[in-house]
């Protein structure tokens, strides 16, 4: 389902932020040209590592809404037979909309899973560019904070209703490694819980009728902070990826069931 961005990732944005703060305090007098020739190769190497994983799930996106399309397209073929189908007949094509309404909701969270990993991996390629001032890169950290803020919440409840499809259907299905994932991504949202509703309350969805209040949360948006939580979070996701792409064959015994 997801491609998990190169390892080296993590240490071209350690170098990227490395090269912000001795260029924020020394305007770069004590860096040598082979320095910062290095790291802006580095930098230059994320950017295609990542312009490279995304082109690979903006296709695997494109699979999944396929698959979401046509669970509800025989959803609403079964909602036609069942109005007008022979008694005997109804618990048949009752089940088969059950089955299809089941891998929905996996189909579904597997999109909004590729859909959160697409959004973190572009926000983090927007970075390292030395175009950007310090009011765009708050923008894109209040835009970021806001769709982890959702995305997590989204996550948790979709896992939640997986959870209770398992329960339903494939009880001695081992689900330990997702029960795992979801509890690191519970802790995750919880542990960051303020900061992201305080992003997303006063400066991002809502603002704070305190001009005050506003200018000190943007104040405090910091991107060492900021890349630090969406790597982190984009690390979660591509866990997460790993651990329900296997409940799609899940999905097809479902369907077989009720044939």
């Amino acid at each position: 389902l997801l491609s998990n961005t190169n390892s080296n990732e993590t240490l071209f944005l350690n170098d990227f932020l490395i090269i912000k703060g001795i260029k924020k305090i020394t305007g770069w007098k004590i860096l040598s040209v082979f320095n910062i020739k290095v790291i802006n190769e580095n930098a230059s190497k994320l950017s295609k590592t990542i312009d490279d994983t995304l082109q690979r799930e903006q296709q695997g996106l494109e699979l999944i809404v396929q698959s979401i399309n046509h669970c509800k397209m025989n959803i609403a073929k079964c909602d036609k037979i069942i109005k007008s189908c022979r008694v005997q007949s109804l618990p048949i094509y009752q089940a088969k909309r059950n089955a299809f309404h089941d891998n929905l909701v996996i189909w579904n969270t597997l999109g909004h899973i590729q859909m959160a990993s697409i959004e973190m991996k572009g926000f983090i390629k927007q970075f390292p560019s030395g175009a950007l001032g310090i009011g765009e890169q708050q923008n894109i950290i209040k835009s970021a904070y806001v769709s982890i803020y959702e995305t997590s919440k989204r996550l948790i409840d979709g896992t939640g209703d997986i959870m209770k499809f398992l329960s339903s259907n494939f009880v001695s299905y081992d689900s330990s490694s997702l029960k795992l994932v979801r509890k690191e991504l519970t802790t995750f949202r919880e542990n960051n819980k303020d900061k992201l509703i305080l992003v997303r309350n006063k400066i991002a969805a809502h603002r704070d009728s305190d001009v005050c209040e506003q200018i000190g949360t943007i104040e405090g948006l910091h991107l060492s902070e900021a890349v630090s939580l969406i790597t982190e979070y984009g690390r979660i996701i591509n866990k997460l990826g790993v651990v329900t792409s296997p409940l799609k064959a899940l999905g097809i015994k479902r369907l077989e069931a009720t044939k």
